[in-house]
């Protein structure tokens, strides 16, 4: 356990804890339930460690091989975040790295201080063999709470590797007949689930598993085992359509175009558009299809933070595979087990090689989770903190951390519930619409040329769903009072409202160019021009609105839909 005791401590029950909720709790487009109870978790974890740094007659911060590493991909995000010439759309992106980060420290500070690993890892593998069975039961390709069936796919595949880890260093035949079992029924949903590349990367880490832990004639002949199951799954897979050859092949030239730092950090679904091919344009129409991924997670970063960024990211995982042939072994039931999540860990990032799956919160927190506590367990040393600059500096640090990366994580969700306050500006008809419509009727009866009242009634007729009169009266306010934006504006809202999509996109144009700071124009174009498929310029009008208001809900919901 190298360096810290084993305890029985509140943190003892926060990993199992985290892994029923990552089960459990179902996840859902915007909201991300699942991914918010995760944050919170490796929040509180981490939150404890900062307290027992001040609290502790002897504090002491675990160190590994791969702290370093960790580090330097967690400020390379900051870096990159801070270069995005949209930010806002780039905050997404910079959350889910440092949230990360903080799984991987946070599970290398506990780890090595869990009484029973072999019992948190035991949560880990049953509860998502009870989502296994819950999948078997759904017809059709399985989500079971996870919202995509590749999401669930990823989660089952890092399961079956942990479940083999914990049959493999089980010390009773019975230990390794339940565990095999459940490994048995993480298999059956993870084909139920019929995705390719969870199953493309449980076969890359068995073959590292192979290579790392067999010798001779038994190396070659997992791999022989593995080469015919990959040619019965591409027979099997034959007649599914395959499109990510085209969307990698443009992927390349959108990284040739930013060839050092990138297009920008989580951009990737907002440049690549412009260098989407026909042939694949042909297949996903723009204005119906966003490619929000490049569906090699290698490549996306490639792109969105060029050559730079990409060997900060690399720097992990080759840390981890240095570290873990140097350090685990068959010989050792302790390897045996850490193997579990070494090779769980394995599986998602060689599942990344085809899939898009690093890029949701849960499962980057399986990989540096993982990683962090198998390390920190088998290569962590704890080092004493000086008493007090120590202490209180490393405290301090991670506080502020806490801080930053928390409110980041819980800005989406906020923001949602703000939204969902805001009254409807739609009404019924009522004696007080009425009195003001006799107002101001009369007053532009009196003067037609009164472009205040033509405008001011209008707005009563949109309140009403009146579309016709507010239409003619918004024009009428338009022509008498050209220098004004409100009527182009709200005629963007009529068209919008009535599914004239392009009208409504002429109109808020017009009224910007009255008036550039007009908030609400930008973000009603904003959210035109995404769902015309038209997301650099989409994004570029929702970072005009976060640069004058950052906490602004609207903003914040659509620039999180453009990679839901």
């Amino acid at each position: 356990m190298a360096g810290n005791r084993p305890s029985t401590s509140p943190t003892a029950f926060l990993w199992p804890a985290l892994f029923l909720a990552l089960a459990l709790v179902p996840d859902q487009q915007i909201f991300r339930y699942k991914l918010l109870a995760l944050e919170a978790g490796v929040w509180v974890v981490l939150a404890r460690s900062a307290a027992s740094w001040l609290l502790s007659p002897k504090p002491a911060l675990m160190r590994t091989p791969l702290d370093w590493p960790v580090l330097l991909y967690g400020a390379s995000g900051v870096f990159f975040y801070l270069l995005s010439p949209e930010r806002g759309v780039s905050r997404l992106e910079l959350d889910r790295i440092l949230f990360s980060c903080a799984a991987f420290f946070a599970a290398a500070q506990t780890w090595p201080s869990l009484k029973n690993q072999r019992l948190a890892l035991s949560f880990f593998v049953w509860s998502a063999a009870a989502v296994s069975v819950c999948a078997l039961r759904e017809a059709g390709r399985p989500i079971a709470g996870f919202g995509n069936p590749i999401f669930l796919a990823a989660y089952l595949a890092a399961a079956f590797a942990a479940a083999a880890g914990l049959s493999a260093s089980a010390d009773a035949p019975l230990s390794a007949w339940l565990h095999g079992g459940a490994g048995a029924l993480l298999a059956a949903g993870l084909w139920s689930t019929q995705s390719r590349a969870a199953m493309a990367g449980v076969g890359f880490a068995a073959l590292l598993a192979g290579l790392l832990f067999l010798r001779g004639r038994l190396r070659f002949a997992l791999a022989a085992v593995l080469a015919c199951a990959a040619a019965l799954a591409a027979w099997h897979f034959r007649a599914r359509q395959w499109t990510h050859a085209l969307i990698w092949r443009d992927a390349v030239s959108l990284w040739l175009a930013h060839p050092l730092l990138g297009c920008g950090l989580g951009r990737f679904h907002v440049e690549f558009p412009s260098y989407a091919s026909r042939a694949l344009q042909s297949l996903w129409p723009q204005k119906d299809v966003i490619v929000n991924f490049a569906h090699n997670e290698y490549l996306q970063v490639l792109a969105e933070t060029g050559a730079a960024g990409l060997a900060l990211f690399l720097a992990v995982p080759a840390a981890a595979a240095l570290w873990a042939a140097r350090s685990l072994r068959l010989d050792d039931p302790k390897s045996r087990l850490l193997a579990g999540p070494v090779f769980a860990a394995a599986a998602l990032l060689g599942q990344a090689f085809f899939s898009p799956d690093l890029r949701f919160g849960v499962s980057s927190f399986l990989v540096f989770s993982f990683l962090g506590g198998a390390c920190a367990s088998s290569r962590g040393s704890a080092r004493p903190l000086p008493p007090r600059a120590g202490r209180w500096g490393c405290a301090a640090a991670l506080c502020v951390f806490l801080a930053l990366w928390g409110g980041l994580a819980a800005q989406p969700i906020l923001a949602q519930r703000r939204l969902s306050r805001l009254p409807s500006f739609h009404v019924e008809h009522s004696p007080e619409m009425q009195k003001l419509f006799g107002e101001y009727d009369g007053r532009l009866k009196a003067d037609p040329r009164d472009g205040d009242a033509a405008e001011k009634l209008a707005y009563l007729y949109a309140k009403e769903r009146r579309w016709d009169k507010a239409i003619e009266l918004y024009e009428l306010a338009a022509r008498l009072l050209p220098g004004r934006p409100g009527p182009s504006n709200n005629l963007g809202n009529i068209y919008y409202s009535l599914g004239r999509r392009e009208e409504a996109i002429a109109y808020w144009k017009r009224s910007l160019a009255l008036a550039p700071d007009q908030l609400d124009a930008h973000i009603n174009l904003g959210k035109a021009l995404f769902e015309a498929g038209r997301l650099k310029e989409s994004a570029g009008h929702l970072q005009a609105v976060l640069q004058r208001d950052p906490q602004n809900e609207k903003a914040q919901i659509l620039l999180k839909k453009m990679v839901e």
